[in-house]
């Protein structure tokens, strides 16, 4: 379910004020919300009346209790249960700093559970967009017998690709390996810890990146293009999701996102993708939409 940016500013108030922790966890009144916290009772009051109405709590017996919305909050265990909300206050915080960040060209330190609460944003993934995005890189190598899935998380679109009949293996940070890997671990999908940056296993028909460019500045997309190229069986293809400049309506609002969140991310534009697939050596490079989102997907082809 998508947040307007009031009940997200709501959420980050009330965690950033400990008025969130205090509900989930030990208070159960509005009094004793500002009691444990610290903040005036009207406060507590008005807050604890639109978290009840945004349905992240409810009226039990006298007090509040948290609802199944409010679990991600509460644990951090399976990815699965966290959902998008905890991400976006995540990257709230980092939004509120931008000024700063714009004058220092610094982006804050990552909040707590920054990385746990990620994984729960990609898992919450729609299923329509999964679907789409794998049947576009389907387009490019049809049948694919083994995948590798480059920045993958927590196996949104791995999994997919298995369910399809491919062999996947999916690729990610040591720190997101360490959270994802019970979620996986009954999966038909073979987890690699590795810095994509740096070098990727070899002998794929498909690489597949989801959302993964955005994150990364033009030396750093250079140097991803070129280790998938390395990647790829002879006849194999990438395929990169993203929002694309100039041809998706979010790219240039997202781009500024990446500014607030990144220290090099950015979104680029069609010219610069199909750079960088020719410097890597790929050919019959294409940018092509994808039904259904406001992404494209970039592809390039190994002879």
């Amino acid at each position: 379910m998508e947040m307007d940016h009031e009940e997200q500013l709501l959420l980050w108030a009330a965690r950033e004020t400990g008025v969130l922790e205090a509900l989930l966890t030990e208070a159960g009144t509005p009094k004793e919300v500002a009691d444990a916290t610290g903040v005036t009772e009207r406060a507590a009051r008005i807050v604890v009346g639109a978290l009840a109405d945004g349905g992240y709590v409810e009226r039990v017996d006298g007090s509040y209790e948290p609802t199944n919305r409010a679990l991600g909050f509460l644990t951090k265990t399976d990815v699965r249960s966290i959902g998008s909300a905890p991400h976006a206050l995540d990257t709230l915080s980092r939004w509120v700093a931008l000024p700063e960040t714009m004058e220092t060209g610094e982006v804050p330190d990552a909040p707590e559970d920054w990385t746990r609460n990620f994984m729960g944003a990609m898992a919450s993934v729609d299923s329509r967009t999964v679907r789409a995005s794998v049947t576009a890189a389907e387009h490019a190598r049809p049948r694919p017998e083994r995948v590798l899935d480059v920045g993958g998380g927590p196996g949104t679109f791995g999994r997919e690709f298995a369910r399809r009949g491919a062999e996947v293996t999916l690729l990610d940070r040591p720190e997101v390996v360490e959270v994802v890997a019970p979620l996986l671990e009954n999966e038909p999908v073979d987890l690699v810890s590795g810095d994509m940056l740096e070098e990727l296993p070899s002998g794929f028909d498909l690489v597949f990146c989801s959302r993964i460019t955005h994150m990364f500045g033009p030396e750093e997309n250079r140097r991803l293009f070129g280790n998938c190229y390395e990647a790829l069986s002879p006849g194999g293809a990438v395929v990169c999701t993203d929002f694309v400049r100039g041809r998706s309506p979010r790219a240039a609002s997202f781009a500024v996102n990446m500014l607030a969140q990144t220290e090099n991310g950015d979104t680029y534009a069609e010219g610069e993708y199909r750079d960088w697939l020719t410097e890597a050596g790929f050919e019959e490079s294409a940018i092509r939409e994808i039904p259904g989102t406001e992404m494209q997907a970039i592809v390039g082809h190994k002879g």
